[in-house]
């Protein structure tokens, strides 16, 4: 009890001294806190306090990675730690409340790049392989070059979320802002006329502003046409509303953006079971190291909540390293959801996965007054995607019910009429 309670004064002392700037007096006192072996929240906060205080490069980062290895999810030491790497710049960190605006572009070579042909100045498509741009009047061909981009590629989260990037909101190069719905959408060079797939607002040249572009990381490219998409509503049809007339109203491909996220850490849990035999309760406790790759969050809000399903149909391994052609005959949505907002969504998905996971694997029954510690569990990676969608509506019975085709599978989601279904059946047995 003496031991602790010197600890914790001495800790106290040296914090204080290390707040002043008295760096001596800091260091002395945090040592000798160290020295008489503390509990471990009293010597995790010496050790961060001893880092503060020491003008030794190698005991900083000694401390800050004893630290590290004690609760992976310190964010001041992983900060800090970031700084000394020269991963981080203090004059780059802002206050996440006062966050600087995005300049707004005033030249047309903000989007100066067209896809127009070489050989004969025709206008240029990206073909459904999404790997070559097919001219639409000679059809001279040119194939993209490209890697394909390893899920762990992105930015280091911890540091995008001390500066401005994972907090600010995107404004496009070449834009819409769509007045029916508030979408906004960046646009090839080529698009002069566009219908807002969301809600059907026609639009011209004249509205399209320049802007500045937050560009995206990487993108899934579509793997089929609107034929094709058609052919698989089709199928679904067939499948899902046997012997309807339903017909497509129209159908359009956007590219719409996400989140991906890594997380890692780890998550303890703890509870107590019943033993049916001897009548009594029992505790029972245990850890998950947990590895999150390629966890996709909506970064927009204009699709139907119903349709949240598609964003865990898409496959981001796959993906591409952005390029501008890859635009070359598409729209694309831009994010309005900042990457700060998203991994909060993304840290809570991977808790409750990882909840029903462990209740249903760790143990042999239901656990009672089940509680899950995720202090340690971090986003530690992340990347703008765009993904490729088929969005239109069909209709049936004099009414019209949304569509959505993925563009990389094919696979098809769509609102079901809540009546006439079994007026359907009962024709197919007359």
């Amino acid at each position: 009890m003496f031991d602790d309670t010197m600890s914790f004064d001495l800790l106290s002392r040296g914090r204080a001294a290390a707040k002043a700037g008295e760096k001596a007096e800091a260091v002395r006192n945090l040592n000798h806190c160290l020295s008489l072996e503390p509990a471990n929240d009293v010597r995790l906060e010496a050790l961060y306090w001893l880092s503060e205080a020491s003008d030794d490069l190698k005991v900083k980062r000694d401390c800050l990675e004893e630290i590290l290895a004690a609760n992976l999810g310190d964010a001041r030491a992983r900060r800090k730690l970031a700084l000394l790497d020269g991963r981080l710049k203090a004059e780059d960190i802002v206050d996440g409340d006062h966050i600087p605006a995005p300049a707004i572009g005033s030249s047309p070579e903000a989007a100066a790049q067209a896809f127009t042909c070489p050989k004969c100045g025709g206008r240029r498509v990206f073909a459904p392989d999404g790997q070559t741009l097919v001219c639409e009047y000679c059809e001279t061909q040119e194939k993209v070059a490209h890697k394909q981009a390893h899920p762990d590629q992105g930015d280091d989260f911890l540091v995008a979320l001390a500066t401005a990037k994972a907090q600010r909101k995107p404004v496009t190069a070449r834009s819409i802002h769509c007045s029916g719905c508030g979408s906004i959408f960046l646009l090839p060079p080529e698009i002069i006329t566009l219908i807002c797939p969301y809600c059907g607002t026609p639009y011209a040249l004249e509205q399209v502003e320049l802007r500045e572009l937050d560009a995206p990381d990487s993108i899934i490219p579509f793997q089929m046409d609107a034929n094709a998409a058609r052919a698989a509503f089709a199928s679904w049809l067939h499948q899902e509303l046997p012997g309807s007339a339903a017909k497509i109203m129209s159908i359009q491909g956007i590219y719409i953006p996400a989140w991906v996220f890594t997380l890692g850490g780890q998550i303890d849990w703890s509870g107590r079971i019943y033993h049916y035999n001897d009548k009594r309760w029992s505790p029972v406790s245990g850890s998950r190291v947990v590895g999150e790759d390629n966890l996709v969050i909506p970064a927009s809000k204009r699709l139907d909540p119903e349709f949240g399903e598609v964003y865990s149909q898409y496959d981001p391994s796959a993906a591409q390293p952005f390029d501008l052609r890859y635009l070359a005959n598409w729209m694309a949505e831009t994010f309005q959801i900042p990457a700060a907002e998203a991994s909060i969504e993304a840290r809570s998905a991977a808790v409750e996965r990882m909840r029903r996971d462990i209740q249903a694997n760790e143990v042999s029954q239901s656990v009672d007054q089940f509680l899950m510690r995720t202090t340690n569990l971090l986003v530690t990676m992340y990347r703008l995607m765009l993904l490729p969608l088929w969005l239109g509506a069909y209709r049936l019975e004099g009414k019209s019910y949304p569509l959505l085709v993925n563009g990389q599978s094919g696979q098809v989601l769509a609102h079901h009429p809540k009546r006439g279904i079994s007026g359907w059946l009962d024709k197919l047995f007359e």
